[in-house]
């Protein structure tokens, strides 16, 4: 089997990925580094989550979910017949979302979050003969965020938190009964509610801040049967940024510091039959151990689990110029009682379809993906305010290769 010819139809099953978990946006594939030589690619997804749910206990319905882009570039190259590199540019984290309605009366309404990140990685590869390979590389990521913590459930909840921190002899465990028989206590958390809500909640704005990031990894080959297993380790990252709260007519200028997840990505392929291939991929991210915790809150604005993603799929070459691809894509559910309002979903289960048209030196390659989202209950302070229910993405891809 010629691996060359049926490597390229495993391509399109990258195509048209959608609404991975977590902050995850493009999964950190290395997989430039196994294309062609003197090759560059250009890549464009655009996906569609329809994501709402109900207030409980208020009146509200929110549609969250908003549309987002997804760029890409890479080329890759050898510098002789052992060592070749890759060179990719990808948005690696994202978020979006936004509750509308009445923060007076509705949980979570007015509550929003944007997160945007974008990276670019050397990443280099050395072959001993013919199976055996390593491979290793840095990354220059940047990441920057604006937060909103609004409604009913956040003002009672930063309000109280407030006023205990502010109050000797205060704690958890006493304040609901301080606020129940103690007038100046209730005459407290009245005017710090009316403060929040007057001054449109909380917000965070986080700045632009930038981080190396380093990543190694491990590759075994059998061209004849074109079966490839990669291993690629990423490093967690550490950052420092500036920032500015606002809560309460309070601004504060500090700094927060956070780190982006280390991951760890184990992709592979073989042939199965003339011209068909089978892939499988799985990829963990240590989003539990991205704690954002701004000075004036005092409490964490991410609070995700981590992230598990499978892939299985099926790529078919028809000819010298048309290829297929089918693509299955779970990530389990957690199953926790709440789930961050900033990600209120737990879970998914996609399919991606996708094809590619080869040219002469140009490979075109689609792809559609719809994915269900898993029900959630977004909580605060750990108690559920909302919830989420019969929810999907759809995202479609289009990748241009050139061979030089």
């Amino acid at each position: 089997m010629n691996s060359k010819s049926i490597v390229a139809a495993a391509m399109c099953v990258a195509a048209g990925a959608a609404h991975a978990g977590g902050l995850d946006r493009s999964g950190q594939s290395i997989s430039a580094i196994f294309a062609d030589n003197d090759s560059p690619a250009i890549s464009l997804g655009y996906v569609s989550p329809s994501v709402s749910g109900t207030d409980i206990g208020g009146t509200g319905r929110y549609s969250v979910g908003n549309d987002y882009k997804q760029y890409g570039f890479s080329y890759t190259n050898n510098v002789n017949d052992s060592l070749s590199y890759a060179l990719i540019v990808e948005q690696p984290y994202g978020t979006h979302v936004t509750y509308e309605g009445n923060p007076l009366t509705d949980n979570l309404a007015g509550t929003s979050a944007e997160l945007s990140s974008r990276a670019a990685s050397v990443v280099l590869r050395y072959r001993f003969g013919e199976r055996f390979s390593i491979h290793g590389g840095v990354s220059y990521e940047a990441v920057k965020a604006d937060v909103t913590l609004n409604g009913a459930a956040y003002r009672d909840a930063i309000t109280s938190a407030a006023l205990i921190r502010a109050t000797p002899g205060l704690t958890r465990s006493n304040f609901a009964n301080q606020l129940a028989t103690n007038p100046a206590i209730a005459g407290a958390i009245a005017a710090q509610s009316t403060a929040f809500v007057l001054n449109n909640g909380y917000a965070f704005n986080m700045q632009e801040d930038s981080a190396f990031n380093y990543l190694i990894g491990a590759t075994y080959e059998i061209p004849d049967i074109a079966l490839r297993f990669a291993a690629t380790y990423r490093f967690e990252t550490d950052h420092s940024a500036s920032t500015v709260e606002t809560v309460f007519g309070r601004f504060l200028a500090g700094t927060v510091n956070y780190k982006t997840p280390q991951s760890l990505n184990l992709d592979f392929q073989t042939g199965i039959a003339e011209n068909t291939l089978l892939t499988a991929s799985y990829r963990w991210t240590d989003f539990s151990a991205v704690n954002v915790v701004p000075m004036l809150l005092q409490s964490d604005l991410v609070n995700i689990d981590d992230s598990h993603r499978y892939t299985l799929g099926l790529a078919h070459r028809f000819n010298d110029s048309l290829a297929a691809s089918v693509t299955f894509i779970y990530e389990p559910e957690n199953n926790d009682p709440t789930v961050s309002p900033l990600g209120p979903t737990d879970g998914l289960f996609g399919i991606t379809v996708g094809g590619q048209y080869t040219f002469d030196n140009l490979k075109l390659s689609g792809g559609i993906n719809y994915s269900r989202l898993g029900d959630a209950n977004p909580g605060v302070a750990g108690t559920p305010v909302a919830s989420f229910t019969d929810n999907s993405a759809i995202g479609i891809g289009v990748k241009a290769a050139f061979s030089f």
